[in-house]
């Protein structure tokens, strides 16, 4: 029996009476045992429910940055509905022009550092045509339609007029093969080579305005035909005494060389 038991003793504070309890030494241990149980369960649940705090804190800051990314993924959609929309667009003013503007963007800055493209007229041809509340008469209209005012090609302008440096037009780069347009309604004078110039066409105005059209690729019309505003009389080419793929487009207004930027509406 000894060594089994443990004796634990009450003594009560106003009384003489000592009572006194024989405890095995088995619930000792198992009291240990509980204790120690107790302790790694409290640890466990006090672990567990810290890393369950910090799981819903990083779950609030996901969330909230979740949100922020579906916004900004509507944001990113709607852009690029719009770039879409816009390739959609080019596409078809590329079909309906059967033309592609000049898109090297090596070429475009070595013109611009070479020409500025300072395109800064002091003043244009006086010429009315809207009119008054947009009405004209049948007469006027079709005066109007043969002045030379329509750009005869969709590019940009590499080479202005001069008359110091002996340049008597504006040279349009453009792409081979790209359409070019009278830039009024006339009669075809000349449609042929002209030395030089290379495939070139000539346009009587009837009105004392005479343009040409020279470099060209192709030419799509012939002598003594009447053409209208905007119709495709040739394609851009690099015939003749030419560096590259370009329109020299001129105008003369009874016989005498005018700046064409003066008459084009851009």
């Amino acid at each position: 029996m000894k060594g089994k038991y443990y004796i634990v003793q009450i003594i009560p504070e106003d009384s003489k009476e000592i009572k006194k309890y024989h405890v095995n030494t088995k619930w000792f241990t198992l009291l240990k045992i509980f204790l120690v149980v107790v302790v790694v369960a409290a640890g466990f649940i006090i672990y567990n429910a810290a890393r369950i705090g910090h799981t819903l804190v990083n779950y609030e800051k996901i969330r909230t940055a979740n949100a922020q990314l579906v916004k900004q993924n509507a944001n990113y959609e709607e852009l690029f509905s719009r770039i879409d929309s816009l390739w959609v667009l080019e596409e078809r003013i590329q079909n309906i022009l059967g033309t592609f503007i000049e898109n090297d963007s090596n070429k475009i800055n070595s013109l611009i550092d070479k020409n500025r493209f300072a395109h800064t007229p002091s003043e244009k041809i006086n010429v009315d045509y809207e009119g008054i509340n947009g009405w004209k008469p049948m007469e006027e209209k079709i005066r109007l339609e043969h002045i030379p005012n329509v750009i005869p090609v969709v590019g940009i302008v590499s080479k202005k007029f001069s008359e110091e440096n002996d340049h008597l037009g504006t040279d349009f780069a453009a792409q081979p093969g790209d359409p070019v347009f009278a830039s009024g309604s006339g009669v075809v004078e000349f449609a042929g080579s002209k030395d030089e110039l290379g495939n070139t066409i000539v346009i009587n105005h009837q009105n004392g305005y005479v343009t040409s059209y020279s470099h060209l690729k192709d030419i799509r019309t012939r002598k003594g035909r009447t053409v209208g505003k905007g119709e495709i009389i040739g394609t851009v080419g690099n015939t003749g005494n030419s560096s590259a793929p370009h329109v020299h487009y001129t105008i003369t207004q009874n016989g005498k060389e005018m700046d064409p930027e003066l008459f084009i509406n851009y």
